[in-house]
């Protein structure tokens, strides 16, 4: 019985303890002390805890985001057409120019023509010493200083000539033909207007005279009138044009062929026209004429 009341003695006591432990925890007073052989853990308490434990900062409060407008599809846009521009063409290369071998013209001397060219086709060059006409054509004597010879235009060949009109006494000329012989004289013969080019033109060779100086002395003479158409007289070959100046009057005789081809020549049938005549003096009947070789002898000045 003793040791039962010991035991429940020693029961209390730890329970005062206890108590007074909890106690001194609210106010702060120091415990009894602990009964000998009987090991009383502290109490733990709040303020123990935090005595013991470090603080923590309070985490920050996390601004809460905005929640996004949900983004609306868009369309997927439609693939634009890409414009094709065409291919640029790759420039070929320029053909680099072909040099044409300029025609080398072998002009024979015409001293050395002789019968043995007869039938042969040469060109030769020369100066126009003597011009004639004739029914069907004109002749032309070429002298190169070496020799002469003959050109002989037919009248087709000579009016297909664009150089005819600078084709008389002292022009240069170049010609090619055949060799032919006629009374004994050598001449070429061209076959177009083209084988015949004047190198050099001929000047107005002939000494300008008055009409009134005119006489029988000056038979052969080449010279240059001027005047006024008097009248005509028609013939069935020739027409014989009457010009005076103030000095005197003269005939010019004209062969058909030659009136023909004279630019404008209506005009040489009106009285009052003027003219330009290059010719031969001759005495036809005790008359002075003046006889024009070529038609570009004969220059109407007015009254076209």
């Amino acid at each position: 019985m003793q040791q039962r009341s010991h035991s429940r003695s020693m029961a209390i006591a730890v329970l005062l303890a206890l108590l007074a432990a909890t106690m001194n925890g609210c106010g702060g007073a120091p415990g009894p002390a602990t009964p000998e052989g009987i090991t009383v853990p502290a109490p733990t308490t709040a303020a123990t805890t935090a005595a013991t434990e470090t603080p923590t900062s309070p985490p920050s409060p996390t601004a809460t985001t905005a929640p996004t407008n949900t983004p609306m599809p868009t369309d997927t846009p439609r693939p634009t057409a890409t414009a094709t521009e065409p291919p640029t063409p790759t420039p070929s290369a320029t053909p680099l120019p072909i040099s044409t071998p300029t025609p080398v013209v072998v002009v024979t001397p015409i001293g050395e023509i002789g019968t043995a060219h007869i039938g042969q086709e040469v060109t030769v060059e020369g100066v126009v010493v003597k011009a004639a006409g004739f029914s069907s054509g004109f002749t032309f004597t070429l002298d190169d200083g070496s020799g002469q010879i003959v050109l002989l235009m037919w009248h087709p060949v000579y009016d297909d000539c664009w150089d005819a009109v600078e084709i008389n006494i002292g022009a240069r000329v170049r010609a090619t033909g055949e060799v032919s012989e006629y009374e004994g004289r050598l001449q070429i013969e061209p076959d177009f207007g083209g084988d015949v080019k004047a190198l050099e033109g001929a000047a107005a060779w002939a000494t300008a005279r008055q009409i009134g100086t005119l006489s029988g002395a000056d038979a052969d003479q080449r010279v240059m009138i001027e005047g006024e158409v008097v009248r005509v007289e028609s013939h069935s070959r020739s027409v014989k044009v009457f010009v005076k100046d103030e000095t005197g009057e003269i005939v010019v005789f004209l062969w058909r062929t030659v009136l023909d081809r004279i630019a404008a020549n209506t005009a040489l049938g009106t009285p009052g026209s003027r003219v330009r005549v290059i010719g031969t003096v001759s005495v036809y009947r005790n008359n002075l004429e003046l006889t024009p070789t070529l038609p570009n002898d004969v220059i109407v000045l007015s009254g076209e």
